[in-house]
């Protein structure tokens, strides 16, 4: 029988309990869910462990909002990963915001706003200075009136020169 394997059959978790204990040991399996653990339900939700090399566990969020804030907290998190593991091999924590590909079936955001861009109808813009006569505060009235000129494309002029106020050269 020199060489050869039994050949009988075996279960599948006899095969692979070998190989799930060395991953489930490994410094890159503690830290992946130690940051779960740490971290807790809501930033757990919103973030993923993506890679674990040399002490430092770079962790993907959803948004700039979610890293910047987790950046702030990493100390707290930090502690808390020591308070659960002792022994924990996470020194550094990374963050960064998952960028997601967009693909074909996407549509851009400037499409969803379709009024985005265009200029105002004539009616709109009209009805809207006689709204804007009535803003008592003359500052806000003259800035309502700058804007629509910029909306309905008037190029004339901005806002009217006042006290304090320099025309355009």
């Amino acid at each position: 029988m020199s060489g050869r394997r039994d050949s009988r059959p075996r279960r599948l978790g006899e095969i692979l309990a070998p190989a799930m204990g060395r991953l489930t040991t490994s410094d890159e399996a503690r830290a992946y869910a130690l940051w779960a653990r740490a971290a807790g339900g809501q930033v757990a939700q919103t973030t993923r462990a993506r890679a674990f090399s040399r002490g430092v566990l770079t962790v993907e969020c959803e948004s700039s909002v979610w890293a910047n804030e987790l950046s702030y907290l990493s100390g707290e998190i930090l502690a808390r990963m020591a308070e659960l593991d002792p022994g924990n091999p996470v020194r550094k924590l990374r963050f960064r915001v998952h960028r997601r590909v967009a693909t074909q079936e996407e549509t851009p955001a400037a499409a969803k706003n379709p009024g985005r861009g265009e200029s105002l109808r004539p009616e709109d813009v009209s009805g809207a200075r006689t709204a804007a006569e009535g803003v008592a505060d003359e500052r806000l009235r003259a800035a309502i009136q700058a804007a629509l000129r910029a909306a309905s494309g008037d190029p004339g002029g901005g806002p009217p020169a006042g006290p304090g106020r320099h025309p355009k050269k």
